[in-house]
């Protein structure tokens, strides 16, 4: 991973030619002229024995190199709709290394009315250009996109998932010699399933001879167009029929992870139920308002990529619910430091954050409401305020502070303030915030006290509307200074500041310490611990992962006495 930014450089296009998009930097093209949709469905679909081969499985996952426009992955999600497994699941992986933007995939789709309602969808969740991996999931599809975003060797370095077939689609080999290398064929071999299909529309010398290094059993086969031959490869051995996991799950915990993980795993056909004495939403999920913001850090990391994309899922699932306010946010800065390192942080993130007059805008961000959005996500889920977990049931604890960690999660309390309020505001965050709430109501807060009580002091929340003066006076002076309330509740954090999610025994996993961003983090983190007790494709990159894992304070703590 380089350390000088956080995107990948974009999609360059030329769209000076008839037949579609050409990558200037390639000098090729994204589809074949002649029948894009066509091409796609002869060299991909049908070369890899779709939809035959995804019968009678409960999951079918399908890797691709070269995502490009996405064009594959929705002909592969319309035959899917038409002919899939009416209770299984499709997941499709790619790896893009120059991501193209929302307008001009929306562009590149025009030529595909008959793909509309598809494309729509695709597009209502085009990541951004953000390195690592972005998972996109279509529920009522039952369809599943992870686009992790770098080079092709990185990306599959990083990928936990067993593929049933491949899409090999880069630009042709002169002209992309990475996305064809021996290392990535390699890669190829290490993440097939027994009898997996590769499709690829090459027939270059090294691309054979290096497939069947790899492990595969290769042979030409007819072209489609102008291709007089393509490239056939399959991964020795007989398909598996088995059936992926699907467990009962009961969740201790209703609050955001509790209810992110009621989604993931009722998305997937398991039973859950959760425990929580308190019922749903209550505790620190509680607050009556909240800011969806990114964890920001200047660098390109395991836990940033992790973070980020776990913002950018949390953005994406929130955005169509009634709760959530997509207004952006201003993050002033809270000290020198902040003031010199904002502007470079909005030159690494993308167009979404912009540093003017002051402040850093991060215009993806946004504000909510915590109880809506819990209730939301736990939809028909049962809560039981009192019981066990049963006999055969996958254990997941979500109870924030209450888990004990060997003493690696440590509670952190934090009271905020309900003011009267005379003006509509964006929200902004210092260190502190100012969150609208509805109603003609702002919350200012917060402290922050280690352990489980916050204390009483009003002179503490007094003293967030004279912050707020000293930093904003013009919008101070539209709020009442005598609050008409305050809120209270208690954060789980870690000595590294970062999430805990993985196995802790067995049949027993662990999602907790989000700190002050459970809203943002969690929806992704239960996702990806989903995909793993599921034997799903991952979320997250394997890197990743690891930077959460519960047993990594453990291990350094062995390390220092060895």
């Amino acid at each position: 991973m380089t350390q000088d930014t956080l995107l990948c450089e974009p999609a360059q296009l030329d769209w000076s030619q008839p037949g579609g998009p050409r990558a200037s930097d390639y000098g090729d093209v994204y589809f074949s002229v002649e029948d894009g949709l066509e091409e796609t469905r002869e060299v991909f679909l049908r070369a890899c024995n779709l939809p035959e081969s995804w019968d009678g499985k409960s999951a079918f996952v399908v890797g691709e190199l070269g995502f490009g426009t996405g064009l594959n992955a929705v002909a592969l999600w319309q035959l899917w709709r038409e002919q899939g497994n009416s209770a299984g699941w499709l997941h499709f992986v790619s790896i893009e290394k120059h991501p193209l933007s929302r307008a001009q995939a929306e562009k590149a789709f025009e030529a595909w009315p008959q793909l509309a309602e598809l494309t729509r969808q695709l597009l209502a969740q085009w990541p951004s250009r953000l390195k690592g991996p972005h998972r996109l999931v279509f529920p009522d599809d039952r369809f599943t996109i992870t686009v992790f975003h770098d080079e092709a060797e990185q990306a599959l370095e990083q990928m936990h998932a067993q593929m049933d077939c491949w899409f090999l689609d880069g630009f042709a080999p002169a002209k992309n010699e990475a996305m064809w290398s021996q290392a990535v064929l390699n890669h190829l071999g290490r993440l097939s399933r027994p009898g997996a299909r590769v499709g690829t529309f090459t027939v270059a010398g090294f691309v054979r001879r290096g497939l069947a290094e790899a492990g595969f059993e290769v042979s030409k086969q007819p072209g489609f167009g102008r291709k007089r031959e393509r490239l056939q490869a399959i991964y020795p051995g007989t398909p598996e029929t088995a059936s992926v996991s699907r467990p009962d799950i009961c969740i201790r915990g209703a609050g955001i992870a509790g209810a992110s993980l009621a989604r993931a795993f009722r998305m997937r056909g398991c039973g859950v139920r959760i425990l929580d004495p308190n019922g749903v939403g209550k505790g620190a999920s509680s607050a009556p308002a909240g800011l969806l913001t990114p964890r920001l850090e200047k660098a390109d990391r395991p836990h940033v990529r992790a973070t980020l994309a776990a913002f950018e899922f949390a953005r994406r699932l929130y955005s169509p619910m009634p709760a959530y306010h997509s207004t952006g946010v201003r993050r002033l800065p809270g000290n020198e430091k902040d003031a010199s390192r904002f502007p470079e942080l909005a030159m690494l993130m993308g167009e979404d954050y912009c540093w003017a007059d002051g402040a850093l805008d991060m215009r993806s961000s946004g504000w909510f409401h915590p109880r809506q959005i819990v209730d939301s996500l736990v939809g028909d889920v049962s809560v039981e305020t009192e019981g066990e977990a049963e006999a055969g049931e996958v254990v997941v604890s979500a109870t924030g502070p209450a888990f004990d960690l060997q003493g690696d999660i440590a509670a952190s309390s934090g009271r905020v303030g309900v003011f009267a309020s005379y003006a509509d505001h964006q929200p902004l965050s210092w260190g502190g915030y100012l969150v609208p709430a509805g109603a003609g109501r702002i919350v200012l807060g917060a402290t922050h006290v280690k352990g489980w009580d916050a204390g009483q002091d009003e002179a503490e929340i007094r003293a967030f509307h004279t912050t707020l003066e000293n930093l904003r006076p013009e919008i101070a002076q539209s709020i009442d200074p005598d609050p008409l309330s305050s809120w209270s509740g208690c954060r789980a954090s870690t000595p590294d500041r970062l999430p805990v999610v993985g196995a802790v025994g067995e049949g027993e996993y662990v999602l907790s310490a989000l700190g002050s961003r459970g809203f943002a983090h969690a929806p992704l983190l239960a996702e990806q611990l989903a995909s793993q007790i599921c034997g799903e494709p991952w979320a997250l990159e394997r890197q990743g992962v690891e930077a959460f894992e519960p047993q990594r304070f453990a291990k350094r703590r062995a390390r220092r006495q060895a």
